[in-house]
This record gives structure tokens, C-alpha cells and sequence, in this order.
């Protein structure tokens, strides 16, 4: 027997215990801390500033061309059907009228007789130019609107507008709006003087008016402010 065993037989069991090696406890798991997400930093009032709405998208410009007509094919080739497509034409006054003075002023360029009819709007027992001085507010281009259909005419530098009955033919197609390169509407002298405050204009001025279709128990005559024809 070794002389260590010995001695270890000779301690109390209590004493033997305490010398005796403790067995090695395996060290608990550190905790593992997540660290929180710092928060963003809050805008400040410079930086808010600095970077402003965009714009909203910009309307494209109004056509503002006068356009002739491609084709001349109503009436023989002496009119045509085509409305342009921005609506926009040269004025020009053609037919009869009452001069300031009340006398009756015969156009020598016209027969002042509607080649549509007055369409139940003058007196039965009126002759064309009576017809046509009573009435006052008509156009022609039925071959564009229709016999009898109504249109309002704008002044797009003043903004006036008129309604008129489509009653006649015309424009000459060949020797009026491809000569000269434009569409024309004609109408009466009152409409003229009205829309552009006392002048008058022949279609080679390429004074624009903008026409656009309305409903044909539209009241004819001058537009109120605020009041949109139907």
C-alpha cells in the first residue's frame, strides 16, 4: 500500500470529503442581448424644405393653326365636308342686312336666299333678303354642320360668343380655303360686327373664330356671360 493511501485511511471520512478534487460545473451561457434599432433621425425643417412637390405636368398648348380643307367633294367640288380638327376657322359676313338707318342692304355678292331654307325661323311671307335681315344671326358651311344645325362661334381674343343657324352653302372650297390655305366660316354681317366689336373681316384676314356644335333649340343670338349654350 503507498504511503498516501495509508494516510488517507487515517483521516475522518469529513476531512477525506474536503480534500477530496469537486467535480468542474460547466459555466452557464452568458445572456444574449440584442441591441434595439437606433431611430431615424428626425427631419429636420432645412431638410423638408429642400425638397419641394414636383410640378404638376403642363397642358399642351392650344392648336391655334388655321388648316384647310384636304378634299372638295359636296356640291361638285365647290365645298367641303371637313370641320378642322382644332374647330378653327378665318371669319368672313356674306347676305343681306338692315343698314343703321333701317333701309334693307342687298349683298352684291349674294342672292341672300338660303339654300337650306329659313327652316320655319322667318315669316312665311319674307323673301330671302327680308328673311335674311329679320333673322340676323345664321352662317353658312351646312355642308359641314347640316341644314339647320346650330353652332356657336367664339371670338378666342375676346371671348364673345354667338350661336348661328346653318342655313347655307359655302365657302368656295377650291377658290377660297385652298387658295388661300385656311378654312372659312361665313356669317351674317350682325354676327361679325358682334364677335369682333364693330369690324368686319374677309376670310384672307385669317381673323380665327372657334365653332363647335350645340344642341339645335339652342336660342340664337349672342351668348350671356356665365351662360353656356346646350
Amino acid at each position: 500500500m503507498s504511503p498516501l493511501r495509508r494516510v488517507l485511511l487515517a483521516l475522518p471520512p469529513l476531512l477525506v470529503l474536503a480534500c477530496s478534487p469537486r467535480p468542474r460545473r460547466s459555466p452557464e451561457p452568458s445572456p444574449v442581448i440584442t441591441p434595439e434599432p437606433s431611430p431615424a433621425p428626425a427631419a429636420t425643417r432645412s431638410s423638408a424644405l429642400s425638397a419641394p412637390p414636383s410640378p404638376p405636368p403642363s397642358a399642351s398648348p392650344p392648336d391655334l393653326r388655321l388648316l384647310p380643307p384636304k378634299r372638295c367633294d359636296r356640291r361638285g367640288g365647290r365645298t367641303s365636308p371637313e370641320i378642322p380638327e382644332n374647330g378653327r376657322y378665318a371669319a368672313s359676313s356674306f347676305g343681306c342686312r338692315f343698314r343703321a338707318d333701317g333701309t334693307l342692304h342687298r349683298d352684291p355678292d349674294d342672292n341672300c336666299a338660303f339654300a337650306c331654307g329659313h327652316r320655319g325661323l322667318c315669316d312665311p311671307g319674307w323673301d330671302g333678303p327680308t328673311c335674311q335681315a329679320n333673322l340676323k344671326w345664321f352662317a353658312a358651311d351646312a355642308d359641314r354642320y347640316g341644314c339647320g344645325a346650330r353652332i356657336r362661334v367664339t371670338n378666342p381674343e375676346n371671348q364673345r360668343s354667338v350661336v348661328l343657324a346653318s342655313l347655307d352653302r359655302g365657302p368656295s372650297c377650291k377658290n377660297v380655303e385652298q387658295r388661300y390655305g385656311i378654312s372659312v366660316l361665313d356669317m351674317s354681317r350682325d354676327a361679325m360686327t358682334y364677335l369682333f366689336e364693330g369690324e368686319t373681316h374677309g376670310g384672307s384676314d385669317r381673323k380665327a373664330v372657334q365653332v363647335e356644335r350645340v344642341l339645335d333649340d339652342t336660342p340664337l343670338g349672342p351668348v350671356r356671360e356665365g351662360v353656356t349654350p346646350r
